[in-house]
């Protein structure tokens, strides 16, 4: 089973996780709001608008940036 990255849009927390994570016990809302950004790999990502750095097989998804309407990823 692949393990994916999942970052909240409201608190920002990353986690690798191998399903869609607990939706609770979010620090800035009611409830975490996951997006699926990538399945881990050994290239790294930082995006340029909200700071997160993962390490991913392919190309990050741009949706769900808890600084802006997007990520914006390079690779490093």
């Amino acid at each position: 089973m692949a393990i994916n990255w999942y970052q909240c849009k409201h608190c920002e927390t990353l986690i690798k996780k191998d399903s869609s994570p607990n939706n609770s016990g979010c620090s800035k809302s009611s409830f975490h709001s996951w997006t699926k950004l990538a399945e881990v790999g050994d290239i790294n990502y930082s995006c340029k608008h909200c700071g997160a750095t993962i390490q991913a097989k392919s190309s990050p998804s741009n949706s769900g940036c808890p600084s802006s309407s997007f990520h914006s990823w390079t690779k490093l």
